[in-house]
């Protein structure tokens, strides 16, 4: 019993911070079972997703036997239609072959029987034409064409009326001219006594060969063109002759280049002349 006056009994439960601090909250860490049955449940879903591809998969099951020889089925069948097409073809290109070669043959042998015909033609013309004796008369020079190069014409005699391989006969009879001998280059028929031959010769024919002089150099077309100008009179045109044929015929050689007529022609007061344009580094 206690006494007046005397302090109360010591209590160590009670504690004066109490009241200021207050109770402590407990801890909300996930505990050990829930992470194991986490892993736990991850674990049977791998499985079961191992186990259904090896169910879909596996060869000792009837299902999955049938779908893989269906497969191979649909593999086999394409497979075949494929080497069918690639035959097919094979055989199409074959066939295309001997047809080729069967229209190659064809026109070799025709031509090979043209030439024959044509040779056999020919020959039995060449007899006619000796057995009548047609020859040529009233052999004619003309003016000259173009550089070196001289018409002639003439006429075929002893050619009967009835013959109508006129023109053949004048194409392939010749001419002595020149002591050479030409085939007409073109004939012309105007009945049996009137078939004429022309030839353009260019050999032995001095007085048709024109030529160049006066050697211009005209310097370079502008500067930095890189070509440069040079000008020719052409002296020694033949009386009746074509001013622009022979300009353009008549060879010319200067600065070791050779060329077989003028690349501009023009003809002023009378007179002749050619151009030719031509590339020079040093007008570069």
């Amino acid at each position: 019993m206690r006494q007046h006056g005397s302090p109360p009994p010591y209590r160590p439960s009670s504690s004066e911070a109490e009241p200021l601090i207050g109770l402590r909250k407990p801890s909300r860490r996930p505990s050990t079972r829930v992470y194991a049955a986490l892993i736990t449940s991850l674990i049977v879903i791998i499985m079961v997703i191992i186990f259904s591809v090896r169910t879909c998969n596996d060869p000792l099951d009837p299902e999955v036997r049938d779908r893989i020889r269906k497969e191979w089925d649909i593999e086999l069948g394409q497979h075949q239609q494929e080497v069918l097409k690639r035959d097919e073809a094979h055989k199409r290109w074959h066939l295309e072959d001997i047809e080729r070669n069967r229209l190659r043959e064809q026109w070799r042998t025709e031509m090979e029987n043209h030439k024959r015909d044509m040779e056999e033609r020919q020959k039995q013309e060449e007899e006619e034409r000796l057995r009548l004796n047609m020859f040529w008369t009233d052999l004619e020079s003309h003016t000259c064409t173009t550089y070196g190069t001289r018409e002639y014409t003439a006429r075929l005699v002893n050619v009967p009326s009835y013959y109508n391989r006129r023109v053949e006969a004048c194409m392939a009879t010749s001419v002595k001219i020149h002591g050479v001998e030409y085939k007409p280059k073109w004939c012309e028929d105007h009945g049996p006594d009137n078939v004429i031959g022309h030839w353009e010769v260019d050999q032995h024919e001095p007085d048709c060969a024109s030529y160049w002089i006066w050697y211009k150099d005209f310097g370079c077309m502008s500067p930095g063109s890189g070509q440069r100008r040079i000008e020719h009179y052409l002296e020694n045109i033949p009386s009746g002759g074509d001013w622009k044929e022979f300009c353009a015929t008549t060879p010319i050689s200067f600065r070791g280049m050779h060329f077989t007529g003028a690349q501009f022609c023009f003809n002023k007061d009378h007179a002749t002349w050619g151009h030719w344009v031509f590339d020079d580094k040093s007008c570069q």
